[in-house]
């Protein structure tokens, strides 16, 4: 063998792909991290301007809720693309993706980017955005189902896996959780747009019934940590398909909580 062929080389070079894929993940962490804090500003700034606006006081707070929600969109555009770089060499030579949660991680968070960038979307309440709100929490869900199908999470997955499996089943359950909840995001945005006449993907009731199933499994797979909650989000969109006339899984529940869903953050 050459010497840029020899064992030690070929470890040395899979040591700096892993150390190279743990750095991006950490600072796509750290750029999530800063996005969702941008956006709890953001939110905090648009209520003090609304309390300003009612008092009918100038506060000085004009415009620092866009100027927040501009950094947490920056910060969380950062986050994705980090989060790829680390999934992209997550997969380099001299890693075993069956055996190392990198891929897994990577596609969580990226998801969870995509996700909040979708809420964020949302929530500005324009409807002529609402296609592009339902696009972004339509591509996070992809990265969850990505992430629950990687060699790593199929490998230690509840039925296979030990008790001390780093994917668990709470951690499963907790996947399944942000699935559903970009599912529904998507629901809730498609619906807007339907309602403005926009092109759609697909009916809102597809996204309302499939956020439904993954709820649902979170339920099976984690009962005591977030069943209580997964049953609420789950009736919530039950609620929603038959406030859209579009049918159900049985008559409408009395007990279920109304609608708007609660803001959306990722479960973890």
């Amino acid at each position: 063998d050459s010497e840029d062929d020899s064992p030690t080389a070929r470890i040395d070079a899979a040591a700096a792909t892993a150390a190279a894929a743990a750095a991006a993940g950490n600072l796509a962490n750290a750029l999530l991290a800063r996005g969702r804090l941008q956006r709890r500003l953001a939110n905090a700034a648009a209520r003090e301007e609304q309390r300003a606006a009612r008092s009918g006081i100038r506060a000085g707070v004009d415009g620092a809720c866009d100027f927040h929600t501009e950094l947490a969109e920056e910060f969380l555009v950062m986050a994705g693309r980090s989060f790829r770089r680390a999934l992209v060499t997550s997969d380099g030579p001299g890693i075993e993706p069956a055996t190392s949660p990198g891929a897994t991680r990577a596609l969580t968070g990226w998801g969870a980017a995509l996700a909040l960038r979708g809420r964020m979307v949302f929530e500005a309440g324009d409807p002529e955005s609402s296609a592009e709100a339902a696009a972004l929490a339509l591509a996070a869900s992809e990265k969850y189902r990505a992430a629950l199908n990687t060699p790593f999470a199929r490998e230690t997955a509840p039925e296979n896996g030990s008790p001390g499996s780093s994917f668990d089943a709470s951690q499963r359950a907790g996947t399944l959780m942000d699935w559903g909840d970009a599912l529904r995001l998507a629901g809730e945005a498609t619906r807007d747009a339907e309602r403005a006449g926009l092109r759609t993907e697909a009916p809102a009731s597809d996204f309302f019934a499939q956020a439904i199933d993954a709820f649902e499994v979170a339920m099976r797979c984690d009962p005591e940590g977030c069943g209580e909650e997964a049953g609420r989000l789950a009736a919530a969109c039950e609620d929603a398909m038959y406030d859209e006339g579009r049918g159900g899984r049985g008559p409408p529940r009395s007990d279920a909580p109304p609608s708007p869903f609660p803001p959306y953050e990722p479960w973890r």
